[in-house]
């Protein structure tokens, strides 16, 4: 079970460094430019994402990113 733990942590944080990464011009065609600070807080955004995914479901986890997102654009 410990395996399993580690292996799942594992996918989360990769998983989350690559939807951080998704959001800089390294892969997405007129992203932002790559900031250090930026894809760390993302990096952490993308785990928090994925531990709405894993608790509560797909719908979930899209709802918060969009709640976020707007959050951003009425400031």
């Amino acid at each position: 079970k410990e395996a399993h733990w580690a292996a799942a942590a594992v996918a989360l944080v990769v998983s989350a460094a690559f939807f951080a990464l998704c959001h800089h011009d390294l892969i997405l065609v007129g992203g932002e430019p790559f900031v250090p600070r930026v894809f760390l807080f993302r990096t952490l955004a993308g785990v928090v994402l994925g531990l709405v995914f894993y608790l509560r479901g797909f719908a979930a986890a899209v709802y918060t990113h969009a709640l976020y997102n707007l959050l951003l654009f009425l400031r």
